[in-house]
Parts: structure tokens; C-alpha cells; sequence
């Protein structure tokens, strides 16, 4: 492997978007398309629907920092085809949905192991791997799985207009199998160090400074991380945009609908904000590798702001695209933020077990948000204050993440004479 002429973490990093890839049907922009079969078809209201999403999301995200312990321990190899067996399971389970308690169940898995487990053992991966270049492979992994969003979501929804919802499930659970369970048991590796390489390829690129340098890397274990600010203040920034993000996609169809739009029209408008996504993670990427990361935080809390703003307003073509393109900034900085800062601020030797305490967080965003995005619409008849609120939420977490410092080791105490 040392010895290959291209860099072993290439290959990790089309593995990891493979598994970025067969995530889909864990994420939220993939679950809407299902909400109002699962309205229909069981008799239940949108708020029922969405609270049940919401339960199961936060079920789910209990267990994401011991998949991240296990990561950590045991490697994303293995740990991947584990996740990549199970999540096939559920999608197959998924298509024998009666009713609202096996429901539960459904997202539950889905969230977990797709939104949730997947994604966590292949951004890992990817940051084991670069480290210089950290921010910049995020960037590409973002930018093609936000290109593949916007076909799939297109393609689904074609899908089920052609065939049954449950057959649908069983579709992508064979999909899921096929590609994620091989490509992660025959191709993926844990780090670079145990086949005599340096993340970057350092190893060839700059000798003993790039091996010093690996090897002076700052690794904080979680205890120790969670003792610093801005820990804190980054996972509020997590939180939100998952929590509004999350509501925004899942309830896209409605939210349109309330402006007078059709199905077609939101599932064109997220295939365009999939191309803005895609685009803005090349500036994520190029930002994280170069700025503080609070002025990249800052910049995504500003572009959901402006998202909210413009879901209540976009009647007509521009006002759609600037919605879009606020939605995608947002979107796609927060998915190289996410996969780059943690181990940036923590090092490598913890970043699962940080990360997968990151990702609790950010998944129970994700399970509330749904939850009040349903709220808001059986009670008001729309969605104007749940937007308001995410909107000033954004003011808020701007401002946190603008002032929070660096983590910062104590300095040793001396000792007494």
C-alpha cells in the first residue's frame, strides 16, 4: 500500500462517499417524500408523523457516541459493514410498516444508522486520512453528495409515483447492500499510520518535519473537550441548523404548498439548492482550511437566517432562488464544518468519540425541529412562527460563535517548594 503510486486515501475517500452516498435514505430530504403516504395511508396528522420522526431521531442519536467509541476502537472497516448490514435490515423492515409504533421503529433505524452511523464512519475516515488537506476533502465530499442530492431526490420522487412506498423501501435497501457492505469490507482502512503512511501522504511529500508534525498533533479526549467554550458554542451551531434544516426539508412539500407551489416545485427548488451546496462547500472547504473556524460558523448561522426569512416569501421565481441559494450555503458549510472542525480543534486519536457526542447533539436538532415545524402549521395554519423563531435563534448562536475562544490547555501548576 506504501508503495502504490496513488495515495491510499483516495480510495478511503470514494468509500467514504459511497457510504455518504447510501446514507440518503436515513436523511430527512429523503423521509419527506414518504410523510404524506405515511399521513395517509395510517390515518395519522402532521404533527403525529413528525413527532413520531422526532421520537425515533432522538432514540436514534443516544447510541451515535458509542458508535463513535467503537470507531475509535475498533475501525471504520469494521464498524462500517456492521452499520452497512444493519441499515439494510431496516430499510427491508421499513416496507412492512403498519402503523405508528412500527413507525417509530422505522426512523428510529433510519435515522440512526443513515443520517447518524454511516455518516459518522465515513467522515471519520476521510479525516483520518488528510490532514493539511482536511478541510478542502470535505469539501469535494460534500460538493459530490450534494450533486448526488439533487438527482436522487428528483429520481425518488419519479420512484414513487411509479410503484408502491413499500416497494420503494426494498429498492433502496438492496441498493444500500450492494454498494456499502463490499466497498467498506474490501477497500476501506482505518488510518494511514498502520500501513507505514502519514495522513496527506506526508510521508513521501515531506519526510521526518510532516512525520514530527503528525506526531505533535493535539489529541483531546472528550472529557477533556468538553471543558472548553467552544465546544459549547459550535454544537448550538450544530444543533440549529439541524433542527430548522431538518424542519425546512421534511415539511418541504407543505411549505410550499402554503405558497402555492406543487411537489414538483420543491423537489426542483432542493435539486437547486443541491447545486448551491455543492458549490458553497468548495468555499467551505477553502474557509476552514484558512480562517477561524468561528467566522465559518458565523457565515452558515447568516445563511439560515436569510433561509427562514425567505421560506415565507418565496412566491415567486427569484425569491425562490435566493432561497435556495441561502438554504445551500447553509447546507453546504455546515457539512464541511462538521466533518473538518472537531478534529481540527481535537485531533485525530478521540475524533470519534467526540464527534459521535457532536452528532447526539446535532441529531436531537434534528428530532425537534420536525416536531415544531408541525406544531407550528397545525396551530397557525403555516409555518411564519416557527421561522421567526429559528431566525433570531441564528441572531443568537452569530453572535456566541463571533466571541468564543480557542481551546486552550491549562497551563501546569508549578510545584510548591
Amino acid at each position: 500500500m506504501a508503495a502504490s503510486p496513488v495515495y491510499y486515501g483516495w480510495i478511503v475517500w470514494l468509500v467514504a462517499l459511497i457510504g455518504a452516498i447510501c446514507s440518503s435514505p436515513g436523511q430527512s430530504f429523503s423521509v419527506s417524500l414518504f410523510m404524506d403516504f405515511f399521513i395517509e395511508d395510517f390515518g395519522l396528522d402532521r404533527t403525529t408523523v413528525s413527532s413520531l420522526y422526532g421520537a425515533g431521531t432522538f432514540v436514534a442519536s443516544l447510541g451515535l457516541t458509542w458508535v463513535g467509541r467503537r470507531i475509535d476502537s475498533m475501525g471504520n472497516r469494521r464498524v462500517g459493514v456492521a452499520v452497512g448490514i444493519l441499515f439494510f435490515a431496516v430499510l427491508v423492515l421499513s416496507s412492512l410498516i403498519t402503523g405508528p409504533i412500527m413507525l417509530f421503529f422505522a426512523f428510529a433505524g433510519l435515522r440512526g444508522l443513515g443520517q447518524g452511523a454511516l455518516t459518522l464512519v465515513s467522515s471519520t475516515a476521510v479525516a483520518n486520512w488528510f490532514r493539511r488537506r482536511r478541510g478542502r476533502m470535505m469539501a469535494l465530499l460534500a460538493l459530490a453528495f450534494a450533486l448526488f442530492q439533487g438527482i436522487y431526490v428528483n429520481l425518488l420522487r419519479v420512484l414513487l409515483e411509479s410503484m408502491d412506498w413499500r416497494q420503494a423501501f426494498l429498492l433502496l435497501g438492496f441498493a444500500v447492500a450492494a454498494l456499502v457492505i463490499p466497498s467498506f469490507a474490501l477497500l476501506m482502512r482505518n488510518k494511514p499510520e498502520q500501513y507505514g503512511l502519514l495522513p496527506d501522504n506526508a510521508a513521501n511529500d515531506a519526510g521526518d518535519s510532516a512525520k514530527q508534525e503528525a506526531d505533535a498533533e493535539d489529541n483531546w479526549t472528550l472529557a477533556e473537550a468538553l471543558r472548553t467554550p467552544i465546544l459549547w458554542v459550535f454544537i448550538a451551531a450544530r444543533i440549529l441548523p439541524s433542527a430548522w434544516g431538518t424542519g425546512l426539508i421534511l415539511h418541504q412539500v407543505s411549505i410550499f404548498a402554503v405558497l402555492d407551489h406543487s411537489a414538483q416545485v420543491a423537489t426542483e427548488t432542493f435539486a437547486l439548492i443541491s447545486i448551491f451546496a455543492a458549490g458553497s462547500a468548495l468555499l467551505a472547504g477553502y474557509m476552514i482550511d484558512r480562517f477561524k473556524p468561528s467566522y465559518v460558523a458565523a457565515l452558515q448561522m447568516l445563511a439560515l437566517l436569510s433561509a427562514s426569512a425567505l421560506a415565507m416569501l418565496m412566491r415567486d421565481t427569484p425569491l425562490l432562488i435566493a432561497y435556495a441559494l441561502a438554504f445551500g450555503l447553509g447546507m453546504g458549510i455546515g457539512y464541511v464544518f462538521d466533518g473538518a472542525v472537531w478534529t481540527n480543534l481535537f485531533g485525530r486519536q478521540f475524533q470519534g468519540e467526540i464527534r459521535g457526542f457532536v452528532y447526539t447533539s446535532s441529531v436531537i436538532g434534528s428530532a425537534l425541529g420536525p416536531a415544531i415545524f408541525g406544531i407550528s402549521y397545525d396551530l397557525s395554519g403555516g409555518y411564519a412562527p416557527v421561522l421567526w423563531l429559528g431566525a433570531g435563534l441564528c441572531l443568537l448562536v452569530l453572535a456566541a460563535a463571533l466571541l468564543a475562544p480557542p481551546p486552550r490547555r491549562k497551563a501546569a501548576t508549578p510545584a510548591k517548594a
